[in-house]
C-alpha cells in the first residue's frame, strides 16, 4: 500500500487513456481533458515510473517496453476497481 501512497491514482487512469491511444492528444479527448493537463500528467508519470513511456518514433509516438508491460496489469486493475465501485 505505500507505492499507492506516492501517485495520484487519477494518474492512472491517464496513463490509461495514453496507453490506449498512444497521443496526448487523443488522450486528453477521451479523458475530457485539455492538452496540457495531459502532457503535464504524462510528465509526472515519467517521473513516476522513471522510464519516457512514449517516445515519438518516425513520426509518431510509440510505448516503451516498460509501458507495454503495465498495459495489462493496469487495465485489470481498473476494471477490479470500476467493479469494487459499482452499484450492489
Amino acid at each position: 500500500m505505500d507505492e499507492l501512497r506516492k501517485i495520484d491514482l487519477n494518474l492512472l487512469l491517464t496513463l490509461n487513456a495514453l496507453l490506449i491511444e498512444k497521443h496526448v492528444t487523443r488522450a486528453a479527448l477521451r479523458l475530457h481533458r485539455s492538452q496540457p493537463a495531459v502532457s503535464h500528467a504524462l510528465a509526472q508519470l515519467r517521473t513516476h515510473f522513471d522510464d519516457p513511456l512514449l517516445v515519438r518514433q518516425h513520426g509518431q509516438m510509440v510505448l516503451t517496453a516498460r509501458a507495454q508491460s503495465l498495459a495489462g496489469p493496469l487495465q485489470d486493475a481498473l476494471a477490479s476497481l470500476n467493479g469494487l465501485l459499482a452499484p450492489a
